[in-house]
């Protein structure tokens, strides 16, 4: 028989006859690998693959500074997106992006609608594809030839059922016909939960070297093939040099510390919650550690009542990997039913997450199970089950026979490596707890300050609103 198989076999027999110790260490086990692939989850879907964008590390985004106007970080203008979308040598496509409401008509009551006035290639910079119809072309992102819409998935559910036939319908969008060419899939909403994008038309003369200063749109870009990040941004800094010396503003430009630059499209987007997301990701890392520190505790007295049968299979020429392998694979068996209540329990984590998050917060973003979580929990429940596996397999595998049979017990050298294992596993514990019960207080007193900060206005009881009036009605 395979020693794998034989291992496995005889790891669920022992386990079989002591049903609580696995129950215990099995949840155990479950809470601490499922609260890291919760926060896994929100991590992989923000930061390293955003759902819905493909490559999302060769995105960059377009912005501008003005270091001696404390303005580190700001939108940019026509021309400066201009500039990179020119250069073909190092980007694939630019695209730039306008806000704009739009006011829908066609139901049983007026509805606004979260607009994006993109330039043509917007889908081609994030590499996305309509699941019905098509994106826009060149000829009409221009003025007064702007008047066709891509869906967003939920709006075409929400305001259409769903209907294929919506496309290459005309609806009425701030009082004006535009006519639908194309849906998206679910999970692209960029930016900002969009309900649909219609083309920004900008006039020749917004690309004037007059309208340089003029930052008020955002732009991307994506990176060619084999481009790293550190040559698009030396490229942002030739571009700045270009523009000053070219621009009759450049002085002015000089003196405020003007420069374009580029960032990753995730830190542009969620930069802000990076560290706090890696900060909580860190400490459920020690949960799972306190969890595996106890599992190997238990286990470890466990194998008390194990000596000698340990020492029966030493005596029958079993090698010491052998006793390892055979209380690893135990500690695996563990790990695995785990992983896999961990799952479930992760997928309600995940809720509840998004449930007390801020609205905006997440950008609209699917966070769920995939492939890459998948894999995090399957590599955390295996470092999970040899960490709490292999203390006790090594100490029980320097069992002395001799002694051991002879004495029907513990030698008193392996009474005393126990006791020592032991007592590291609760230093280790505590130290971990306390590492935690500090950054607790910590986290609870910035709060606490964070809440007191004066806004230098009284908030309680003030309400804001927004209207949006169609310009065609409504001019200046």
């Amino acid at each position: 028989m395979n020693p794998l198989v034989r291992d496995i076999r005889f790891g669920l027999r022992t386990l079989a006859k002591n049903p609580v110790f696995a129950v215990v260490a099995v949840l155990t086990l479950a809470l601490g690998i499922g609260a890291n692939t919760a926060i896994f989850s929100v991590v992989n879907g923000l930061l390293l693959h955003p759902a819905g964008i493909r490559n999302p590390d060769q995105l960059v985004a377009i912005r501008v500074k003005y270091d001696k106007l404390n303005l580190p970080n700001i939108g940019v203008s026509v021309p400066d997106y201009a500039d990179f979308r020119n250069r073909k040598d190092a980007f694939t496509s630019a695209a730039i992006v306008g806000e704009q409401d739009f006011n829908y008509s066609g139901g049983e009551w007026p509805e606004r609608l979260l607009g994006a006035t993109v330039s043509w290639q917007w889908f081609d910079v994030f590499g996305v594809k309509p699941i019905l119809g098509r994106v826009f072309r060149p000829e009409e992102d221009q003025p007064h030839a702007n008047h066709e819409v891509v869906l967003a998935y939920a709006a075409w559910k929400r305001l259409f059922g769903g209907d294929p036939a919506i496309v290459g319908k005309s609806i009425q969008l701030n009082q004006e016909p535009y006519q639908v060419i194309g849906v998206m899939g679910r999970e692209f909403t960029w930016p900002d939960n969009a309900d649909l994008w219609a083309p920004i038309g900008l006039a020749p003369s917004e690309f004037a070297e007059g309208n340089r200063f003029n930052e008020s749109y955002m732009a991307f870009a994506a990176l060619r093939p084999g481009m790293k990040f550190s040559e698009a941004r030396a490229l942002a800094q030739v571009i700045t040099s270009q523009d000053i010396k070219s621009n009759q503003h450049g002085g002015y430009a000089k003196e405020a510390g003007w420069g374009i630059f580029v960032m990753p499209l995730t830190d542009f987007a969620f930069g802000d919650i990076r560290t706090p997301l890696f900060i909580l990701l860190g400490a459920v890392g020690f949960v799972l550690l306190i969890a595996c520190s106890n599992i190997a505790g238990l286990t470890l007295a466990k194998a008390t009542s194990r000596a000698r049968e340990f020492a029966v299979r030493a005596a029958l020429g079993a090698s010491r990997w052998q006793l390892i392998r055979q209380a690893l694979a135990e500690s695996l068996l563990l790990a695995g039913a785990g992983v896999l209540l961990a799952l479930m329990i992760a997928s309600q984590g995940i809720r509840a997450l998004l449930a007390i998050a801020p609205h905006g917060m997440v950008g609209g973003l699917a966070i769920h199970i995939d492939t890459y979580v998948l894999l995090f929990t399957i590599g955390v429940g295996v470092l999970a089950g040899v960490i709490s596996g292999v203390g006790p397999a090594w100490y029980a595998s320097r069992t002395d026979p001799q002694a051991t049979l002879k004495e029907g017990g513990w030698s008193d050298v392996s009474s005393r490596g126990r006791q020592r294992l032991r007592g590291g596993l609760v230093a280790g514990e505590l130290a971990l707890a306390l590492v935690l019960l500090v950054g607790t207080g910590l986290f609870l007193k910035s709060l606490s300050k964070s809440q007191q900060v004066n806004p230098g206005f009284e908030p309680h009881g003030v309400m804001s609103a927004a209207l949006a009036l169609p310009e065609s009605h409504y001019q200046g």
